[in-house]
Formats: C-alpha cells, structure tokens, sequence
C-alpha cells in the first residue's frame, strides 16, 4: 500500500492514481485495499479490467475485496471448481 505521509494521501499499485482514503473521485472512484494481497486499487482499474457488473459483483457477493490480479487468480480458482 502506497502510503505518502507528506499528503496524507495513498496511491493506487496498478495506475499511480493518489487521493485521501475515504474520497471519491469522478474519473477513479475509490481507492481499496486488497483483503488478500494489501495492494490498493482504484474502482476504475478494477472496471476497466474486468467491468462494472463484475466489479459490483465482487463489492457486493464476494468474501473479501481483491484487487484486479487477486480477483484474477479467483475467477480462476471458481472456474476449476466449476469444471
């Protein structure tokens, strides 16, 4: 987690975008931080990625919040499951 003490902000491991914790922002939506890894992503990384549909999805259904790698190796893991 990129964390810069100087402006109290944090920044996102996949695009380097930095903004406060809890702020939202138009272009980026929201930083998280992976329940699995630590890394912090952006919403918009997340969607450009894979989509909204399935970015709601792992906000909504999921058991932890996973960056885009983690969700990757996920999505996976539940398609070997399924086969």
């Amino acid at each position: 987690m990129a964390y810069n003490s100087s402006t109290d902000t944090y920044s996102c491991d996949t695009c380097g975008f930095e903004n406060e914790w809890d702020a939202a922002d138009d272009e980026h939506g929201e930083l998280w931080g992976c329940e699995k890894c630590g890394n912090t992503f952006c919403s918009k990384c997340f969607i450009d990625r894979f989509g909204r549909k399935e970015y709601m999805e792992m906000m909504q259904n999921s058991n932890q919040i996973y960056c885009p790698s983690c969700w990757e190796e996920q999505r996976k893991e539940q398609h070997e499951h399924e086969d």
